[in-house]
């Protein structure tokens, strides 16, 4: 096992790295573009070695670390270009009905290599996790009129849906979202189904189940969220002006 991490904000810019081999850990920390420092420890097993390890990565992620994937590199044909490419691809298939660009979607990827499916899956994750933060959850309150915990994760499937420049500037600036969302059908910004597209994919492909397609997949920690805003209008309204006035007015 071995996962990278970022850490990010406006006075640190660091990586953290955490590898198991057999019974031994190894840690790598430090600054970004720096060879950072090392720390190895052995322990008596293997799995008090795996012990540790997701010890420390849920310690580093409620610090605020995000999980980092290098998918250019792997044996799979399917990167990061690809994978918005595929969304686009069946988003431009499917005119504006989300629901028929993810079984667009969920044919095509079924057609791909196995180790696309899942590479797919995984990409998703990371982004759905990537969009984890306490401005978009504020900003599909507002557009929503509320949002809950599933809410919020149907919301961010729903930009993933829209490609890769509205995901990028909602992420950037959440009130992009105000020339993206209209007030009639504020309802269809939820996808619930697309975090199920390359598991359903997987399932056509090979005839498996669920459990073995999230044991090939892995997961994706997610960072810890503070929020910076209250469930209450003066403090939605100072937050993000052009989208209260939109939607919540």
């Amino acid at each position: 096992m071995k996962k990278n991490f970022i850490y990010k904000d406006e006075k640190s810019d660091k990586f953290w790295t955490i590898h198991v081999e057999g019974k031994t850990l190894t840690v790598i920390f430090g600054k970004t573009n720096t060879a950072g420092r090392t720390n190895v420890k052995e322990f008596v097993n293997d799995e008090d070695a795996r012990s540790e390890a997701e010890r420390l990565i849920n310690e580093k992620t409620h610090k605020g670390y995000m999980e980092t994937f290098d998918f250019e590199s792997n044996l799979s044909s399917l990167g990061i270009t690809e994978f918005w490419n595929l969304i686009e691809r069946a988003k431009r298939k499917a005119s504006s009905d989300v629901d028929e660009q993810i079984e667009i979607l969920t044919e095509i990827l079924a057609e791909r290599p196995v180790e696309d499916i899942i590479e797919f899956g995984r990409i998703l994750e990371y982004y759905h996790a990537l969009s984890y933060t306490s401005d978009l959850w504020a900003a599909a309150y507002i557009i929503q009129g509320g949002c809950s915990d599933d809410g919020f994760d149907y919301f961010r499937a729903w930009l993933i849906t829209r490609g890769k420049e509205i995901f990028d500037n909602a992420i950037a600036n959440p009130e992009s979202l105000t020339k993206i969302i209209s007030v009639e059908n504020v309802e269809e910004a939820n996808a619930e189904s697309f975090l199920y597209v390359a598991q359903d994919a997987y399932e056509r492909k090979t005839g498996g189940n669920m459990d073995e397609f999230l044991d090939r997949q892995g997961s994706v920690n997610f960072p810890k969220m503070d929020f910076d805003w209250e469930e209450e209008e003066d403090s939605l309204k100072q937050k993000f002006p052009k989208l209260y006035k939109k939607f919540f007015s």
